[in-house]
C-alpha cells in the first residue's frame, strides 16, 4: 500500500507539470524584440494550474506558434496584459457572445489562461479579442489619436485598435486550445536624420492620413474586422510621443528600433494618398514644425505590420557657410576650429580670426575694388537693392538644420534674371546701376558718403512659398558672428563678446562683393527677417553668410 501510495504521489506531479508546460499562448498586446531572439518574457511562474469551480479554461496553443507581424530585420512579438479578455461566441446560449469571467494574467506575459463560467462541451468555439478594455464582443474601436510613451514598446496597441480572432479547439482534458489570429494591420515607424540631430531634437507626433477613414468603430465578426459602415471614422490617425507637445522620442543618425521605433494601429485596406506627417520640436533652440512625405498607394492586410525608415526630409545647412568680408575661398570663420563653433544664439566662441596673418581674415582692399575671393560671386551693392525692392520677398516658416539643431524661417527672393526679365532689363543692366539709377560700385567724388542713401527696407512680404520655387532663392536665418574686432571690444548695438553667434533664427545676413567707401571697415550687405528685407553694410570683421550659387 505504501509503494502504491508513492507512485500515485509521484504520476500526480508529472500530470502537474504536464499542465502547466501545456499552455503558452500568444497575446494581444505587442513590444518589438531585438533583432535576433525572442524578448524573455516571465512565464507566469509559480501558478498553479487549477482551473476555478465551475468555470472551463481557455488557452493558447504554444508559443512558438504565436502570431507575428511581418518586420523586415526584426518582428513583433504579441503579449498578453492586465485587461485583456477573450469572447466566446456560444450560439447555444442567448446572447451567443459571452466574455470571459476570469484569466491568470498578472503583468505582461506570453502566456495566460482565460476562464469562462459554466461548463463547454462543443468540439469547438469561435474566439474573439475585441481590444484591452472593449467591453462588446461584436465592435472594435481603433482610434485616431492613439499614444506611446516608450519607444520600442507597443503595450498601448490593445487599446488603440487591436483585435483578433481564433477557433478554440476541445482537448481530451476538457479544456480549449487556440491560436489568435490577429485583425488589424500595424505600421512602425523609424524616423531618423543623417545629418544628425542633437538629443535636444524630439520627434513629439506621427500622423499619417489618406483618402478614406483607417479609424473608427468598426463591425467585428468570427472573421474579424468589417471595414463596411463603420462610425465615428476618420481618414488621419495621430501618433503622440512620450506626452507630446515640447517632449518626444530622440532622432538617431541612423535607423535604430531601440531609439525611437514607434508604432500605429490602423484598419486593413488599400490607401490612396498616403502621408506621413513627423512634429518635431527642438528643446533647446524652442523650435517646433512638421515635415512629411507622400508614399502614394499603401497596403495594410490583418495582422500584418509595415516598416516605415524615414530619413526625415529636414534641409540641413553646413555650418561652414560664415565668412568675414571676401575672406580667401575656404577659410571660413572657423576654420580648424570647428569643434570649439559656437552652435545656437549667443554661445560664444575664442577661436575666431583676430589678426590679419590670419587666412580667415577679411579682404582689406578699398573702395571701389571689389572682392576678389569669397564674396567675389556674391551679388554687388547694385544688385542687392534689386533684390530687396523688386525680389518678390516671401516669408517661409518652414523649419530646417543646422550645426544639429532646429530653426525656422527664411525669405524667398526673385532670381536676378527673373527680375531683370520682369524689367525688361538684361543682368549687366542689373549690375551696372541700381534702381532709380545710382551705381554704387562707383566714386562720386561730390557725393563722398553716398552710402548714407543706401540703407533701404522693404516690408512688403508675402506670407508663404512661391508657387514657382525655381524662379526664387531662398535665404534662411543664419544668423552671424559678431567679432567686433574693428572696434576694440566696444559695444555695438547694444551687445558685446566677441566670437558670439547673433541672432541666429531671427535675421539672415549676407555679405555683397563690394566694399563701403569708407576706408577698409565695412561692405555693403543684406539681411532678412520675418517682417522686412533690409540693404546696408556691416563690419567686414563680422562673419556673414556667403549667397546660395
Amino acid at each position: 500500500m505504501r509503494k502504491q501510495s508513492k507512485n500515485k504521489l509521484r504520476q500526480s506531479k508529472k500530470k502537474m507539470k504536464r499542465q502547466y508546460l501545456w499552455a503558452l499562448p500568444v497575446a494581444a498586446l505587442f513590444t518589438l524584440s531585438s533583432c535576433s531572439n525572442d524578448d524573455t518574457v516571465p512565464e507566469n511562474k509559480g501558478k498553479q494550474n487549477v482551473v476555478p469551480a465551475g468555470m472551463t479554461e481557455f488557452a493558447v496553443d504554444d508559443g512558438t506558434t504565436r502570431t507575428m507581424g511581418v518586420y523586415t530585420g526584426s518582428r513583433i512579438d504579441f503579449y498578453w496584459t492586465r485587461g485583456d479578455k477573450l469572447w466566446i461566441n456560444n450560439t447555444a446560449v442567448t446572447p451567443p457572445l459571452v466574455q470571459s469571467s476570469k484569466d491568470d494574467i498578472t503583468d505582461k506575459a506570453a502566456t495566460a489562461k482565460f476562464y469562462f463560467a459554466g461548463t463547454y462541451n462543443a468540439q469547438s468555439y469561435p474566439v474573439r479579442y475585441t481590444g484591452n478594455g472593449n467591453n462588446v464582443g461584436d465592435k472594435v474601436t481603433i482610434k485616431s489619436e492613439q499614444k506611446q510613451e516608450t519607444p520600442n514598446d507597443g503595450t498601448h496597441v490593445g487599446t488603440d485598435g487591436d483585435c483578433g480572432t481564433a477557433t478554440a479547439t476541445r482537448g481530451a482534458d476538457g479544456k480549449y486550445h487556440f491560436t489568435l489570429s490577429h485583425k488589424a494591420s500595424y505600421i512602425t515607424f523609424v524616423p531618423y536624420y543623417s545629418y544628425e540631430f542633437a538629443e535636444d531634437v524630439k520627434v513629439t507626433q506621427i500622423k499619417v492620413t489618406a483618402d478614406k477613414p483607417m479609424a473608427g468603430t468598426y463591425d467585428f465578426d468570427d472573421a474579424g474586422i468589417i471595414t463596411d459602415n463603420a462610425t465615428s471614422t476618420s481618414t488621419s490617425i495621430t501618433l503622440t510621443l512620450n506626452g507630446g507637445g515640447n517632449n518626444g522620442f530622440i532622432i538617431p543618425k541612423t535607423a535604430s528600433y531601440a531609439a525611437n521605433a514607434a508604432i500605429m494601429v490602423l484598419a486593413p485596406g488599400v490607401y490612396n494618398n498616403f502621408t506621413v506627417e513627423y512634429t518635431l520640436y527642438d528643446q533647446v533652440t524652442h523650435v517646433s514644425g512638421t515635415v512629411s512625405k507622400n508614399y502614394g498607394k499603401l497596403y495594410f492586410y490583418a495582422g500584418k505590420n509595415k516598416k516605415v525608415e524615414a530619413d526625415l526630409p529636414v534641409p540641413h545647412y553646413s555650418s561652414d557657410r560664415y565668412y568675414m568680408w571676401d575672406a580667401a575661398i575656404g577659410q571660413h570663420a572657423w576654420k580648424n576650429h570647428e569643434s570649439s563653433q559656437p552652435i545656437l544664439f549667443d554661445q560664444v566662441g575664442e577661436n575666431y580670426p583676430k589678426l590679419d596673418s590670419d587666412p580667415r581674415w577679411f579682404n582689406p582692399v578699398m573702395f571701389p575694388t571689389s572682392a576678389t575671393r569669397s564674396t567675389a560671386k556674391c551679388p554687388n551693392a547694385n544688385e542687392i537693392l534689386w533684390y530687396t525692392l523688386h525680389g518678390d520677398p516671401h516669408w517661409d516658416p518652414s523649419i530646417w538644420s543646422i550645426m544639429k539643431h532646429l530653426y525656422a524661417g527664411g525669405m524667398w527672393l526673385k532670381k536676378l534674371n527673373v527680375i531683370a526679365k520682369d524689367q525688361n532689363m538684361t543682368l549687366q543692366d542689373l549690375k551696372a546701376a541700381a534702381p532709380g539709377g545710382t551705381d554704387y560700385t562707383k566714386v562720386y567724388p561730390a557725393i563722398p558718403k553716398l552710402y548714407e542713401k543706401y540703407n533701404i527696407n522693404n516690408e512688403k512680404i508675402k506670407v508663404g512659398k512661391p508657387t514657382d520655387t525655381s524662379k526664387y532663392i531662398l535665404l534662411p536665418l543664419f544668423g552671424f558672428y559678431y567679432t567686433g574686432t574693428t572696434y576694440s571690444g566696444s559695444t555695438i548695438n547694444g551687445y558685446s563678446g566677441k566670437g558670439k553667434l547673433r541672432v541666429i533664427g531671427l535675421r539672415g545676413y549676407y555679405w555683397s562683393s563690394t566694399p563701403r567707401p569708407d576706408m577698409n571697415l565695412n561692405g555693403y550687405n543684406m539681411y532678412v527677417d520675418r517682417s522686412k528685407v533690409h540693404a546696408g553694410y556691416g563690419d567686414r570683421t563680422n562673419a556673414h553668410c556667403l549667397w546660395p550659387e
